[in-house]
This record gives C-alpha cells, structure tokens and sequence, in this order.
C-alpha cells in the first residue's frame, strides 16, 4: 500500500477514535450547551473541542503541501548517500542527504528532483517510499521559504523553471555551469528572487570524512578523471536545511 494511503488510513482511525472519546463524555454538540452553568459540562465541551482540533491539525498535514515546497530527505542507503552523509558537517541528529522541489499539478502532488541519472519528475508517494525508514515512516522534511524571503520570488515561476531541467543529466562531478545537476544544485539555481538574485547561499564544499580524505570521493572522481573540488563553491541538502530563509512545516517521521 502506498505511504500516502497508509498515513490516511491512520488518521481515519484517528478520527474515529476521536468520535469514541466525544460519545464517552455523552457530548451533545449544540452550541447552546457552551453557556450551561454546569462546570463539568464545560469541560466536557472544552475537551471535546480541543480533541477535534489536534485531529484536525494532524489529519490536515498531508493537505499543507504547497508549490515551491522543499522535502528534505534521508536517501535509503547507499554509497554515494553514506558518503555525502559522512562529508556533510551537521549540527543536528538528523543528516539529510537529498532535497527536491514540490510540484503540484491539479490534485497531483509530484517531486521534481535531480536524482541519478538526470531530472525527474517523481510522485510523491515513490519519493517517500525511496527514503530510508525509522518506526515505519519516511525520513522526510517538508520547509518552505519564510515570508519575508517567499514576497520577493515567485513559487509558480520557480516550480516551471526546475520542470524545464527535467532530463538534464545528474551532476557526478559537482561542478557549476555544466549543464548537469545535483540536488542541491538544482534548488539552487531554481530559487531565485524577481531579481534573478539566488535566494540561498552557497558555501565551500568538502569531500573529507572529518580530517581525513574519503575513499570513496577519490575513487569517484578518478572515474570521472577530475580533481575533487575540495574547497569549491557549492551547496549541499544539510546546508541547505539550516538555512535561516526557511522554516520547517512538519515531518512524516
């Protein structure tokens, strides 16, 4: 069953639950009830209000996503994710390792990502399922610009500018104006200002593994028979989930 079903699935039983609870405290919803003088019938309305509104609250996380959006994602494990892993400095329990755009077309949410081997447009549901998993849930982060960044740029305009990557090969050698794309790198040439001015920043990559050279990130690049761009302006997922023009809206783990 699809990761999106199954979250549904459980807030139906949520609700429901939340219908047993109401029923327990023998709740009569008629508003004329709020003014009895009973004190224990307050709380009972008090509580029985409170309790739908959490539903409501959670039920509606899988309706908050919004064009333009970005999910932060742990990758399933593999070498590349563990090496990026390993060569992102964190500062939280959480290292993500892949980011892509949130793209919505009528009622269909999909996921434009530069993944290998090029741009893709992905649906939501296999986005999810190609996390890695704690607890049955998807390490995936839902952020989104803040407003005082989001009235300077256009989220639609944005959205079609990484949808006209779509095919364009992924970026192996993390170099700039290649034509080619890793994740982070297609956020970042994708958000812009009305200016055309980059909405986030770029930092010096690193391929170390703390001070120490990886093997992994030599091998890669002999394959490619290019130095590695230690030191080289770049952008990375973790970087990019620290930045202080966004805000997180919530989490599927």
């Amino acid at each position: 069953m699809p990761y999106v079903e199954k979250h549904i699935c459980v807030w139906v039983k949520k609700i429901r639950l939340l219908a047993i609870v109401a029923s327990f405290f023998s709740i009569d919803i008629n508003f004329c009830g709020i003014f009895a003088k009973d004190c224990l019938g307050m709380k009972r309305y008090c509580l029985f209000f409170l309790l739908i509104m959490l539903g409501f609250r959670l039920v509606g996380q899988n309706h908050l996503l919004k064009n333009g959006d970005l999910l932060f994602q742990v990758n399933a494990s593999s070498a590349l994710s563990d090496a990026i892993a390993a060569s992102t400095t964190a500062r939280t329990n959480i290292t993500y390792t892949h980011v892509g755009i949130v793209c919505i077309e009528n009622d269909s949410v999909f996921v434009i990502e530069a993944t290998t081997p090029c741009v893709v447009r992905t649906p939501l549901d296999s986005f999810l399922n190609n996390s890695a998993f704690v607890n049955g849930k998807p390490l995936v982060a839902v952020a989104r610009l803040k407003s005082r960044v989001s009235k300077h740029v256009d989220l639609n305009g944005i959205v079609q500018k990484a949808s006209s990557y779509i095919g364009c090969p992924y970026d192996y050698v993390y170099a700039a104006d290649n034509n080619a794309y890793y994740c982070s790198e297609l956020v970042y040439v994708c958000y812009t200002d009305k200016r055309q001015k980059p909405v986030f920043n770029t930092i010096a990559m690193t391929f170390k593994e703390g001070d120490h050279d990886s093997s992994y990130w030599i091998a890669h690049f002999a394959a490619y028979n290019v130095p590695i761009p230690e030191g080289e302006q770049g952008s990375n997922p973790q970087q990019l989930s620290q930045s202080e023009k966004i805000y997180f809206v919530f989490r599927y783990f």
